[in-house]
């Protein structure tokens, strides 16, 4: 029994239907809040408190070409 080539399937026309302006608009929001979320997390992780730097590079130790 041959298929009917004038039938389309419905997982076809639902992938061709586009995304509603609010479901679009909600997705965007969400993906911009949770990448400014991650970026707030890696500074406050990765911060230095000026007052805890050192200001000068610490003296070099010993290494083999010293010995």
């Amino acid at each position: 029994m041959p298929a009917d080539s004038s039938a389309t399937p419905t997982a076809a026309i639902a992938a061709m239907t586009p995304v509603p302006e609010r479901a679009a608009a909600a997705i965007l929001g969400s993906m911009i809040v949770m990448i400014l979320l991650l970026v707030a997390i890696l500074v406050r992780t990765t911060w230095v408190d000026p007052a805890s730097a050192a200001d000068t590079l610490p003296a070099p130790t010993a290494g083999y070409a010293q010995l």
